[in-house]
């Protein structure tokens, strides 16, 4: 993003997908106040910060159960999620497909 603010914290976010990122941690790596760095990125994104890391850490997920043959638990633990069954629900509920069954 030409935002040299919001692209630090999505940067930031990028590198480690599986942090567990809040959008107060985002305004951290941004350098900016948690509000600010709020409305910034939905300007920009046209999305709330934690829907952009949600559909990020989605289809970066579907990517890798798509390429490699990880277990739901790797790729659920690999792209920021606490659990294999909260992954699931979360791929789930985005994708309407359960993540065991092979994207096209």
């Amino acid at each position: 993003l030409r935002d040299p603010k919001v692209g630090a914290a999505l940067s930031a976010f990028h590198r480690a997908p599986a942090e567990s990122w809040t959008v107060s941690s985002l305004a951290k790596a941004a350098g900016v106040s948690r509000t600010l760095f709020a409305e910034r990125a939905n300007a920009l994104l046209g999305m709330t910060p934690m829907q952009y890391v949600r559909d990020w850490r989605l289809m970066l997920a579907r990517r890798m159960l798509a390429e490699s043959a990880r277990s739901i638990e790797e790729v659920a633990r690999e792209v920021g999620y606490s659990s294999a069954s909260a992954f699931t629900k979360a791929y789930r509920s985005y994708y309407g497909v359960d993540p065991r069954r092979k994207p096209t």
